[in-house]
């Protein structure tokens, strides 16, 4: 099956919290829906500030989209219009120095995404929330533009570190807690009526 050509109609420019420090060579890539449209959101974290690209292929291996090299940002956050792919599976690429991170496969059906999560975990998959050595990485996906907060206590309950996040269609922001002794820490995450929690040791 040959990929049909599609037009990447906005690349969406969202805030990060960051600070320069040593990270393993990881990433994290996803694709979501976007509202009940054609369009599709790849969003993708790279842990290492380094040159990496997005790629995007056909279940054949043919090229759809490339990125090139995305530059010193540790970000990639862009919205697909998927209204002429052809019906079929795909996969997101995240690449570094010639080799593949991460992988997140997806169909098209009827010039749509195809996803497979709905309702409650379709919403606890839209925050996510993990510890790599130093750092403390978030992302989510806002759909609604709703107010996001985030706390950070010990183990006793003690708030370390709150503060609000931007209303952006999608954050990725990555926080240094390296001056914080080993241990299990609680990030909360608050938006609208919904909130969260995350347990990271350090």
């Amino acid at each position: 099956m040959k990929a049909k050509k599609f037009l990447s109609v906005a690349a969406l420019v969202v805030l990060l919290v960051s600070v320069v420090g040593p990270a393993s060579a990881k990433g994290k890539i996803t694709v979501y829906p976007y509202l009940d449209t054609n369009y599709a959101l790849i969003s993708a974290l790279s842990e290492e500030m380094v040159d990496f690209s997005v790629e995007i292929k056909s279940e054949d291996g043919s090229f759809v989209y490339s990125s090139g090299k995305v530059g010193s940002s540790d970000q990639f956050n862009k919205l697909f219009d998927f209204s002429k792919l052809s019906d079929g599976k795909y996969v997101a690429v995240l690449k570094g120095s010639g080799k593949t991170f991460l992988k997140d496969e997806f169909a098209v059906s009827g010039g749509k995404l195809v996803s497979e999560v709905s309702g409650k975990d379709s919403e606890e998959l839209a925050a996510k929330v993990w510890a790599k050595d130093d750092f403390v990485f978030v992302s989510y996906l806002n759909k609604a533009y709703d107010s996001f907060n985030m706390k950070v206590e010990d183990a006793r309950g003690n708030v370390l570190f709150e503060s609000a996040l931007p209303k952006d269609l999608t954050y990725s922001g990555k926080f240094d807690v390296s001056s914080l002794p080993s241990g299990t820490y609680y990030v909360s995450l608050v938006s609208g009526k919904n909130s969260s929690s995350y347990a990271i040791e350090k």
